[in-house]
């Protein structure tokens, strides 16, 4: 087997207090105890902790079910009858520390419906997996094959240790691979008594998986899929069961005609179901939002999935939440009801925005009625819809049933268009107002994709989109605002994702000093450079008065073009100035860690880049 090196910054951390009041960790004295029916968060945890102690101090420390007769320290993981049974709340953890022992321990029981799929079409019984975990980290005596939970699973051990292993060791997990990680080296640990109860700030955090894109995927190193699988853990992704997207796609195949592909769909003939005087596409062809045997099969379809039965077709629904978000397209039914419903909005825009309100009492109203019938016999259960396009406005005058989630759609990355986040933030705050009347849990959907796929999709190399202080202040206004998950549409590259998901987890950090943190552990001599690479990417693309006069004016939603991109963003001087940055850093990287980190960022952004601006300038020319 390939022995595969963790990397390790051989710095001596300073004794955190007295030994005669300090839990003190030593080789032969001290174990981890985990139950003897473990649940498989504390399995996982319990081998987490154990390697990365071993990789910081250099010495393992056993596992076990029993303490040992001689006297020894313990390191307990997850509940076991060495532990008091603890009431925890969803998500919550506990670390105490003792002169005598550490506990480190949370909520691990799963409650509630086990079904469903995510906004990523992944059920949380396909999302546990078993990992070679001896191949991942190098060690032949550890287990070959290690059970993840899902992250929608309950793992507040897991929570606990990695909390322990970053706030009390000082690891840092800034990507899946062995490269990735910062473990500091300690001759000793001597841990001050202390006890915390905490769960993560934003209980829902997922997102969907942009691992290959640009940037990222040579910053990680392209990770495996088991190495990503097991990042995700590390970084607390998931957390709670809800999910909302576009759930109608299989209707056509329900309800309309068979698909020769999937024959057993088909379940009977309900052409009024679908607009009238609009065709379309497989899976394109839009629904009467009006029509009330339509309103009734979705609401009987949610009920279905609350009852325990499977999905039908490409459902979205998880946990206590059904999804019921319209197919993404505005060619509406043109029936007298529904034309009667679309033109109270038809002027319901501000300027040329996308995310406005020209179907808003339409389309608020269909989710309203099938809420109220679900409420009927689920009272306890909730309809997951997005406030988002041409419904993306709250509508004034709908009492909306208080078993509606709404998750506002926002594109963050794009706020260097002032009027775009003046409208978004208006619309955001519209429907915090009313949810803390209703009193209804408040989700989002952003948008961290942009710009680069925009690029990916119009076939161009973006600049990147590099903008971490601005998305860290919507994360404080969210968390200001109790807003409840976020999902993540895209998540950006390698250092913006980190700091978002520790923020998600603790808005109240400083933003700074996690990019301070990061550019001086991460690449250790040449951590000026970079950090001037990086700060210059991000104060070019976050800058409105680098874009041109339009944008900064107009009342309009607005991506980066490919001129943008090379003409206004990417000019011949800013490139000069970023590539001394970024030369500089390859002349001052000494250990050959601090080379393939400073070379995975001159590969997967600078490169990118200068390719971006070569192709455009080619195309200018032809």
């Amino acid at each position: 087997m390939k022995k595969i090196i963790l990397y390790i910054a051989f710095v001596m951390m300073p004794v955190l207090c007295s030994a005669g009041k300090a839990f003190i960790i030593k080789e032969g004295q001290t174990f981890i105890v985990i139950d003897k029916h473990p649940s498989p968060p504390a399995v996982l945890a319990a081998h987490e902790l154990q390697y990365f102690v071993e990789q910081s101090m250099g010495f393992s420390l056993p596992i076990v079910n029993e303490l040992p007769s001689k006297p020894s320290k313990a390191i307990f993981v997850g509940n076991s009858e060495y532990t008091a049974k603890v009431p925890f709340k969803e998500q919550e953890y506990l670390i105490q520390i003792t002169p005598e022992k550490i506990i480190l321990m949370g909520q691990d029981e799963n409650n509630g419906n086990d079904g469903g799929r995510d906004n990523n079409g992944i059920t949380p019984s396909k999302d546990r997996m078993e990992i070679n975990y001896a191949k991942l980290t190098g060690n032949p005596s550890a287990p070959t094959g290690l059970a993840l939970p899902s992250i929608y699973d309950a793992q507040g051990t897991c929570y606990a240790v990695y909390d322990f292993l970053e706030n009390y060791l000082g690891i840092r997990f800034y990507g899946p691979d062995s490269l990735n990680i910062i473990v500091p080296k300690r001759k000793g640990l001597k841990l001050s008594p202390v006890k915390t109860v905490r769960s993560p700030m934003l209980k829902y955090r997922d997102g969907s998986y942009s691992f290959d894109w640009p940037m990222m995927k040579d910053q990680y190193f392209n990770a495996t899929p088991e190495r990503l699988q097991l990042f995700l853990r590390r970084i607390r992704f998931g957390g709670e069961k809800w999910a909302a997207n576009h759930a109608f796609t299989a209707y056509q195949d329900r309800f309309l005609q068979k698909n020769p592909e999937r024959p057993e769909l088909f379940e009977s003939y309900h052409p009024e179901y679908f607009a009238v005087g609009r065709t379309g596409g497989p899976h394109e062809r839009q629904f009467c939002y009006t029509n009330r045997a339509f309103i009734e099969q979705v609401a009987k379809d949610a009920r279905d999935y609350f009852d325990g039965k499977p999905l039908k077709g490409e459902q979205i629904a998880l946990g206590d939440y059904f999804a019921v978000v319209p197919l993404d397209n505005a060619n509406w039914c043109q029936c007298e009801e529904c034309t009667r419903q679309l033109a109270i909005d038809k002027d319901n825009i501000r300027g040329e925005h996308f995310n406005c309100g020209t179907a808003t009492h339409y389309l608020w109203n269909f989710i309203n009625n099938v809420a109220k019938e679900v409420k009927k016999t689920h009272p306890g259960k909730k309809i997951s819809a997005l406030a988002y396009h041409v419904y993306a406005y709250m509508p004034d005058d709908i009492e909306l049933e208080d078993n509606i989630s709404v998750a506002p759609c926002l594109h963050p990355r794009n706020y260097w268009a002032p009027k775009m986040k003046e409208n978004e933030v208006d619309y955001y705050k519209r429907w915090i107002e009313e949810s803390k009347k209703s009193q209804r849990p408040v989700y989002l959907w952003n948008y961290l994709c942009f710009p680069t796929e925009r690029g990916l999709v119009q076939g161009f190399n973006v600049f990147p989109g590099f903008n971490i202080h601005e998305v860290a202040g919507q994360i404080k206004m969210y968390a200001k605002d109790h807003v409840r998950g976020i999902f993540l549409c895209g998540i950006g590259e390698q250092l913006d994702f980190y700091i978002t998901m520790k923020l998600y987890d603790n808005p109240a950090l400083d933003t700074d000093e996690l990019l301070n943190e990061f550019f001086t552990s991460y690449f250790g001599k040449a951590a000026k450079p970079m950090r001037d690479f990086y700060n210059k990417i991000e104060n070019v693309y976050s800058n409105p008065q680098n874009y041109p006069l339009d944008i900064q004016t107009k009342d309009a939603q607005f991506h980066q073009t490919e001129a943008i991109a090379w003409e206004c963003l990417g000019t011949d001087k800013v490139m000069k100035e970023l590539e001394t940055s970024i030369r500089k850093a390859q002349a001052l990287a000494d250990t050959p860690v601090e080379k393939a980190r400073v070379d995975s960022w001159a590969k997967g952004v600078w490169e990118y880049m200068k390719t971006g601006k070569a192709k455009y300038i080619s195309k200018k020319t032809e």
